[in-house]
Protein backbone atom coordinates (compact mmCIF):
# COMPACT_ATOMS: atom_id res chain seq x y z
CA UNK A 1 0.00 0.00 0.00
CA UNK A 2 0.98 3.44 -0.94
CA UNK A 3 -0.86 5.73 0.33
CA UNK A 4 -0.78 9.00 2.38
CA UNK A 5 2.92 10.16 3.94
CA UNK A 6 3.22 8.95 7.66
CA UNK A 7 5.48 10.63 10.06
CA UNK A 8 7.08 8.62 12.82
CA UNK A 9 8.45 10.28 16.03
CA UNK A 10 10.48 8.96 17.95
CA UNK A 11 12.26 10.62 21.36
CA UNK A 12 15.75 9.20 21.86
CA UNK A 13 17.46 9.17 24.99
CA UNK A 14 20.45 6.74 26.21
CA UNK A 15 18.33 3.63 24.94
CA UNK A 16 21.48 1.93 22.95
CA UNK A 17 20.18 -1.06 23.92
CA UNK A 18 17.03 -1.01 22.39
CA UNK A 19 17.09 1.41 19.39
CA UNK A 20 18.17 -0.91 17.01
CA UNK A 21 14.41 -2.72 17.47
CA UNK A 22 12.68 0.25 17.36
CA UNK A 23 13.90 1.25 14.29
CA UNK A 24 13.55 -1.64 12.42
CA UNK A 25 10.61 -2.27 13.53
CA UNK A 26 9.52 0.99 11.46
CA UNK A 27 11.43 0.14 8.62
CA UNK A 28 10.39 -3.36 8.02
CA UNK A 29 6.56 -1.92 8.28
CA UNK A 30 4.91 -3.14 5.34
CA UNK A 31 3.57 0.42 4.95
CA UNK A 32 6.26 2.00 3.41
CA UNK A 33 5.67 6.02 3.06
CA UNK A 34 6.93 6.75 5.91
CA UNK A 35 9.11 9.46 6.99
CA UNK A 36 11.15 8.71 10.75
CA UNK A 37 12.04 11.76 12.36
CA UNK A 38 15.07 10.78 15.32
CA UNK A 39 15.16 13.53 17.88
CA UNK A 40 18.29 12.86 19.94
CA UNK A 41 17.47 14.45 23.15
CA UNK A 42 21.03 14.63 24.44
CA UNK A 43 22.27 11.36 24.49
CA UNK A 44 24.94 10.26 26.55
CA UNK A 45 25.49 6.47 25.66
CA UNK A 46 25.85 5.25 21.75
CA UNK A 47 22.15 6.07 20.73
CA UNK A 48 23.43 9.30 18.33
CA UNK A 49 26.12 6.79 16.65
CA UNK A 50 23.51 4.33 15.97
CA UNK A 51 21.24 6.73 14.83
CA UNK A 52 23.63 8.81 12.45
CA UNK A 53 24.42 5.09 11.11
CA UNK A 54 20.64 4.28 10.36
CA UNK A 55 20.41 8.19 8.59
CA UNK A 56 23.18 7.77 6.61
CA UNK A 57 21.43 4.14 5.73
CA UNK A 58 18.22 5.36 5.10
CA UNK A 59 17.01 8.20 3.38
CA UNK A 60 13.55 8.52 4.97
CA UNK A 61 15.56 9.12 8.49
CA UNK A 62 15.80 11.95 9.91
CA UNK A 63 17.75 12.85 12.93
CA UNK A 64 17.84 16.19 14.81
CA UNK A 65 20.29 16.79 18.06
CA UNK A 66 19.20 19.11 20.96
CA UNK A 67 20.74 19.00 25.12
CA UNK A 68 18.84 17.04 27.02
CA UNK A 69 15.21 19.26 27.37
CA UNK A 70 12.87 16.21 27.82
CA UNK A 71 10.60 14.05 25.89
CA UNK A 72 7.96 17.10 25.56
CA UNK A 73 10.50 19.55 23.92
CA UNK A 74 11.61 16.20 21.54
CA UNK A 75 8.25 15.39 20.45
CA UNK A 76 7.16 18.56 19.87
CA UNK A 77 10.39 19.59 18.19
CA UNK A 78 9.48 15.73 16.18
CA UNK A 79 5.97 17.49 15.15
CA UNK A 80 7.35 20.40 14.04
CA UNK A 81 9.91 18.86 11.32
CA UNK A 82 6.81 16.43 10.35
CA UNK A 83 5.54 16.86 7.03
CA UNK A 84 2.70 13.45 6.88
CA UNK A 85 -0.70 13.94 6.60
CA UNK A 86 -0.27 11.36 9.85
CA UNK A 87 1.44 11.57 13.02
CA UNK A 88 2.64 8.47 14.93
CA UNK A 89 4.74 8.50 17.91
CA UNK A 90 7.02 5.80 19.30
CA UNK A 91 9.19 5.30 22.37
CA UNK A 92 12.55 4.32 21.53
CA UNK A 93 12.41 1.14 23.75
CA UNK A 94 9.38 -0.37 22.41
CA UNK A 95 8.53 -1.50 18.94
CA UNK A 96 5.50 -2.13 16.47
CA UNK A 97 4.21 -5.33 14.61
CA UNK A 98 5.12 -5.44 11.04
CA UNK A 99 1.40 -4.75 9.77
CA UNK A 100 0.67 -2.25 12.20
CA UNK A 101 0.98 1.34 10.19
CA UNK A 102 -0.42 -0.29 6.79
CA UNK A 103 -3.15 -1.41 8.61
CA UNK A 104 -4.15 1.64 10.87
CA UNK A 105 -3.16 4.29 7.55
CA UNK A 106 -6.07 2.10 6.21
CA UNK A 107 -8.12 2.66 8.70
CA UNK A 108 -7.67 6.50 8.66
CA UNK A 109 -7.78 7.04 4.93
CA UNK A 110 -11.30 4.96 4.12
CA UNK A 111 -13.00 6.51 7.21
CA UNK A 112 -11.40 9.87 7.15
CA UNK A 113 -10.74 9.92 10.89
CA UNK A 114 -8.81 12.06 13.23
CA UNK A 115 -7.87 9.49 15.12
CA UNK A 116 -7.34 5.68 14.75
CA UNK A 117 -6.64 3.81 18.34
CA UNK A 118 -4.87 0.38 18.71
CA UNK A 119 -3.95 -2.05 21.90
CA UNK A 120 -0.59 -3.01 22.96
CA UNK A 121 1.18 -5.96 24.68
CA UNK A 122 3.56 -5.35 27.57
CA UNK A 123 6.67 -7.48 28.25
CA UNK A 124 8.94 -7.47 31.27
CA UNK A 125 12.96 -6.85 30.31
CA UNK A 126 15.18 -7.84 33.32
CA UNK A 127 12.62 -6.99 35.84
CA UNK A 128 10.12 -9.36 38.08
CA UNK A 129 6.56 -8.14 38.48
CA UNK A 130 3.45 -8.65 38.02
CA UNK A 131 2.39 -7.19 35.09
CA UNK A 132 -1.19 -6.54 33.20
CA UNK A 133 -2.07 -7.63 30.10
CA UNK A 134 -5.55 -5.65 30.10
CA UNK A 135 -4.55 -2.20 30.55
CA UNK A 136 -4.37 -1.84 27.10
CA UNK A 137 -7.62 -3.68 25.69
CA UNK A 138 -10.67 -1.88 25.78
CA UNK A 139 -12.21 -4.06 23.09
CA UNK A 140 -14.88 -5.03 25.67
CA UNK A 141 -16.01 -1.24 25.54
CA UNK A 142 -15.57 -0.11 21.96
CA UNK A 143 -16.65 -1.50 18.37
CA UNK A 144 -14.43 -2.89 16.41
CA UNK A 145 -14.63 -0.72 12.92
CA UNK A 146 -17.13 1.75 14.27
CA UNK A 147 -17.21 5.04 13.35
CA UNK A 148 -17.39 7.30 16.61
CA UNK A 149 -18.35 11.03 16.80
CA UNK A 150 -16.98 12.89 19.67
CA UNK A 151 -19.51 13.43 22.05
CA UNK A 152 -19.46 8.75 21.80
CA UNK A 153 -15.90 8.75 22.44
CA UNK A 154 -15.73 11.41 25.20
CA UNK A 155 -18.33 9.53 26.60
CA UNK A 156 -16.19 5.65 26.58
CA UNK A 157 -13.36 7.52 27.79
CA UNK A 158 -15.18 7.78 31.00
CA UNK A 159 -14.24 4.25 31.34
CA UNK A 160 -11.36 3.57 28.48
CA UNK A 161 -9.62 6.64 28.81
CA UNK A 162 -5.52 5.80 28.14
CA UNK A 163 -2.86 8.81 28.05
CA UNK A 164 -0.21 6.61 26.13
CA UNK A 165 0.02 8.59 22.17
CA UNK A 166 2.08 5.56 21.00
CA UNK A 167 -1.63 3.78 20.80
CA UNK A 168 -2.58 5.97 18.50
CA UNK A 169 -1.91 7.29 15.04
CA UNK A 170 -3.32 10.97 14.66
CA UNK A 171 -4.22 13.25 11.80
CA UNK A 172 -1.79 16.28 11.95
CA UNK A 173 -4.61 18.62 11.00
CA UNK A 174 -6.00 18.04 14.15
CA UNK A 175 -2.84 19.48 15.79
CA UNK A 176 -2.34 21.85 14.14
CA UNK A 177 -6.00 23.33 14.09
CA UNK A 178 -6.47 23.26 18.30
CA UNK A 179 -2.84 23.98 18.44
CA UNK A 180 -1.91 20.54 21.05
CA UNK A 181 1.27 19.96 22.18
CA UNK A 182 3.02 18.42 24.65
CA UNK A 183 3.50 20.86 27.85
CA UNK A 184 7.31 20.84 28.61
CA UNK A 185 9.32 20.39 31.87
CA UNK A 186 6.87 18.36 33.36
CA UNK A 187 6.44 14.16 33.41
CA UNK A 188 3.13 12.53 32.22
CA UNK A 189 2.43 14.98 29.78
CA UNK A 190 0.63 12.33 28.13
CA UNK A 191 -2.33 13.05 30.45
CA UNK A 192 -2.75 16.64 28.63
CA UNK A 193 -1.83 16.13 25.17
CA UNK A 194 -3.98 13.48 25.00
CA UNK A 195 -6.72 14.27 26.74
CA UNK A 196 -6.58 17.77 24.61
CA UNK A 197 -6.57 15.54 21.78
CA UNK A 198 -9.18 13.48 22.81
CA UNK A 199 -11.40 16.74 23.33
CA UNK A 200 -10.88 17.86 19.65
CA UNK A 201 -11.24 14.78 17.70
CA UNK A 202 -14.60 14.36 15.54
CA UNK A 203 -14.31 11.02 13.85
CA UNK A 204 -12.40 8.20 16.24
CA UNK A 205 -11.98 4.21 15.21
CA UNK A 206 -10.63 1.36 17.75
CA UNK A 207 -8.56 -1.11 16.91
CA UNK A 208 -8.27 -4.13 19.12
CA UNK A 209 -5.15 -5.30 17.54
CA UNK A 210 -2.02 -5.43 19.58
CA UNK A 211 0.22 -3.82 17.36
CA UNK A 212 2.44 -2.17 20.03
CA UNK A 213 5.10 -3.91 22.16
CA UNK A 214 5.35 -2.55 25.07
CA UNK A 215 9.00 -2.58 27.27
CA UNK A 216 8.55 -2.55 30.81
CA UNK A 217 12.63 -2.31 32.27
CA UNK A 218 14.65 -1.07 34.70
CA UNK A 219 14.93 2.90 34.82
CA UNK A 220 12.44 3.84 32.87
CA UNK A 221 10.17 7.10 33.35
CA UNK A 222 7.47 4.17 34.55
CA UNK A 223 9.45 1.90 36.67
CA UNK A 224 11.94 4.12 38.26
CA UNK A 225 10.99 4.26 42.10
CA UNK A 226 13.74 6.85 43.69
CA UNK A 227 12.38 9.51 45.86
CA UNK A 228 13.68 12.04 43.41
CA UNK A 229 11.95 10.57 40.32
CA UNK A 230 8.51 9.91 42.99
CA UNK A 231 9.30 13.67 43.91
CA UNK A 232 9.46 14.81 40.17
CA UNK A 233 6.21 12.80 39.30
CA UNK A 234 4.41 14.36 42.63
CA UNK A 235 5.15 17.78 40.95
CA UNK A 236 4.14 17.40 37.39
CA UNK A 237 0.88 15.64 38.53
CA UNK A 238 -0.10 18.83 40.63
CA UNK A 239 1.42 21.12 37.42
CA UNK A 240 -0.93 19.05 35.53
CA UNK A 241 -3.84 19.30 37.69
CA UNK A 242 -3.42 23.18 37.49
CA UNK A 243 -3.88 23.01 33.53
CA UNK A 244 -6.62 20.78 33.90
CA UNK A 245 -8.36 23.24 35.89
CA UNK A 246 -7.56 25.77 32.89
CA UNK A 247 -8.26 24.11 30.51
CA UNK A 248 -12.01 23.38 31.65
CA UNK A 249 -13.17 26.91 30.90
CA UNK A 250 -12.50 26.59 26.95
CA UNK A 251 -14.75 23.74 26.24
CA UNK A 252 -18.75 24.38 26.89
CA UNK A 253 -19.23 20.57 25.59
CA UNK A 254 -20.78 18.97 29.08
CA UNK A 255 -18.85 15.33 28.20
CA UNK A 256 -16.14 17.58 27.86
CA UNK A 257 -15.97 19.31 30.69
CA UNK A 258 -17.59 15.83 32.40
CA UNK A 259 -14.53 14.20 31.11
CA UNK A 260 -11.76 16.97 32.62
CA UNK A 261 -13.63 16.33 36.02
CA UNK A 262 -13.27 13.01 36.12
CA UNK A 263 -9.42 12.70 34.54
CA UNK A 264 -9.02 15.95 37.92
CA UNK A 265 -10.78 13.26 40.09
CA UNK A 266 -7.96 10.66 39.09
CA UNK A 267 -4.70 12.82 39.53
CA UNK A 268 -6.31 14.18 42.84
CA UNK A 269 -6.45 10.32 43.96
CA UNK A 270 -3.03 9.62 42.74
CA UNK A 271 -1.27 12.13 44.52
CA UNK A 272 -3.04 10.74 48.10
CA UNK A 273 -2.68 7.37 47.30
CA UNK A 274 0.32 6.87 45.45
CA UNK A 275 3.10 9.09 47.18
CA UNK A 276 3.33 7.53 50.80
CA UNK A 277 7.51 8.50 50.70
CA UNK A 278 7.13 12.01 49.86
CA UNK A 279 7.14 14.15 53.23
CA UNK A 280 3.58 15.02 54.40
CA UNK A 281 4.53 19.02 54.50
CA UNK A 282 5.97 19.26 51.50
CA UNK A 283 2.76 17.03 49.82
CA UNK A 284 0.53 19.56 51.52
CA UNK A 285 2.05 22.78 50.52
CA UNK A 286 2.22 21.60 46.85
CA UNK A 287 -1.66 20.32 47.16
CA UNK A 288 -2.97 23.92 49.06
CA UNK A 289 -1.33 25.61 45.76
CA UNK A 290 -2.92 23.40 42.89
CA UNK A 291 -5.74 25.24 41.94
CA UNK A 292 -6.98 22.17 40.48
CA UNK A 293 -7.48 20.37 44.21
CA UNK A 294 -9.92 23.21 45.39
CA UNK A 295 -12.01 22.38 42.17
CA UNK A 296 -12.33 18.70 43.67
CA UNK A 297 -14.81 19.46 46.33
CA UNK A 298 -15.80 15.92 46.59
CA UNK A 299 -12.22 14.76 47.83
CA UNK A 300 -11.76 17.87 49.99
CA UNK A 301 -12.11 16.74 53.16
CA UNK A 302 -10.65 12.92 52.59
CA UNK A 303 -7.23 15.42 51.67
CA UNK A 304 -7.08 17.23 54.92
CA UNK A 305 -8.05 14.50 56.48
CA UNK A 306 -5.12 11.88 54.73
CA UNK A 307 -2.41 15.24 54.45
CA UNK A 308 -3.19 17.91 56.60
Amino acid sequence: MQGELLSVIIPVYNVEEYLKECINSVLNQTYKNIEIIVINDGSTDKSLEILERYSLENKNITVISQKNLGQSVARNRGVQQATGKYIYFLDADDYILPEALEHLVEKMEENELDLCRFSAESFLDNLDRPINQKQYNFGKHFDEDRIYNNEEFLRLNFKTFSPSPVLYVIKREVLEKSNIYFKPGIIHEDELFSLELFLNSKAVMYNSNRYYQRRYRPNSTMTNQSLEAKKRSFDSRCTILNELNKMIDNYSNRFAKKLIRKRMRSITTSLIFNYPDLNKGYKKEKMKNSKGISFMRLFYCYIRKKLF
